[in-house]
């Protein structure tokens, strides 16, 4: 039988920074941080990622959180 054992954990917030003015779509930028605890809870990404939105100048559209596992 195959263990996952948590290795790493990242979290990224999608910002609106505008709209293209040819097509009207909204042009999207990243900003992401890492070395989050592995297997962390997320209501707690959540409330930091509302958090630093809130320090930022483009409100965010978006955050999603990455998790990576070795497969023993």
């Amino acid at each position: 039988m195959s263990v996952k054992i948590p290795k790493s954990a990242r979290f990224a917030l999608t910002l609106n920074v505008g709209t293209n003015l040819a097509t009207g779509a909204m042009i999207k930028k990243s900003v992401s941080f890492g070395n989050l605890i592995p297997d962390c809870d997320a209501d707690a990404v959540s409330a930091v990622a509302r958090a630093m939105g809130g320090l930022l100048n483009n409100p965010v559209t978006e955050v999603t959180m990455t998790e990576n596992y070795q497969i023993i």
